[in-house]
């Protein structure tokens, strides 16, 4: 196993803190996040008594420390994407919050190139929606430059009903996203508005479409 030593500048970004404590390595079989510049980013992962999860990570920031509540997934991928990290896990796991750079891009590929056991590609947006997923099994750079065009197109309609659920009350249907299990829509029964949370406007066809299903 190679961990690569982490560079010696003060620390300027989360990124930059992560590498000072975590480190990097070549190992594939180590790594959890591929970084913007194509690097891996170390967990420790065959370690039994000192392996990461890609959770634990986020437990090493100062931003997350003292905080209320338990950090979950969509904490995780909010993280994600401001870093614009790509999630790895050698076993057949790819998840991405925004588009993948380059360098991140030629990382997955020369990973997956040659591996016959398949991956689920997972394409999220940074409020933590599903936009689409996928199995590849030794997929070709055209197959991944296509998969990851889901971010090229100025609006998504194809969410996972999965994700969310409505709940009502005497004046409102509220849209709940399960992940996060938090209220991201409100539709008011009498004047018909529908108020949107930020990160979340493009699921109000599929609110609309839910409230229907309720009458």
């Amino acid at each position: 196993m190679e961990v690569i030593n982490a560079h010696t500048q003060i620390p300027i970004s989360d990124t930059d803190k992560l590498i000072e404590v975590l480190g990097l390595t070549n190992d594939v079989h180590e790594a959890g996040y591929i970084l913007p510049d194509g690097r891996l980013l170390h967990l420790d992962r065959s370690n039994c008594f000192k392996r990461k999860n890609h959770l634990d990570v986020l437990k090493l920031l100062p931003d997350f420390l003292g905080q209320e509540h338990s950090i979950i997934d969509t904490d995780m991928i909010a993280f994600m994407a401001r870093e614009k990290l790509v999630r790895f896990c050698i076993d057949g796991r790819i998840h991405t919050a925004v588009k993948p750079t380059s360098d991140q891009l030629r990382k997955i590929y020369t990973t997956l190139a040659y591996r016959a056991n398949p991956f689920e590609i997972i394409i999220s947006n940074a409020a933590g929606m599903t936009l689409s997923q996928h199995t590849v099994s030794g997929p070709t750079m055209g197959a991944l430059v296509k998969i990851f065009k889901t971010y090229d197109l100025k609006e998504h309609d194809d969410f996972s009903e999965d994700e969310f659920c409505i709940e009502e009350s005497e004046s409102h249907f509220k849209l709940i996203f399960r992940p996060a299990m938090k209220t991201v829509g409100q539709f008011n029964k009498k004047s018909n508005m529908i108020k949107m949370d930020e990160g979340f406007k493009e699921a109000t066809t599929l609110f609309i479409d839910l409230v229907k299903r309720q009458n």
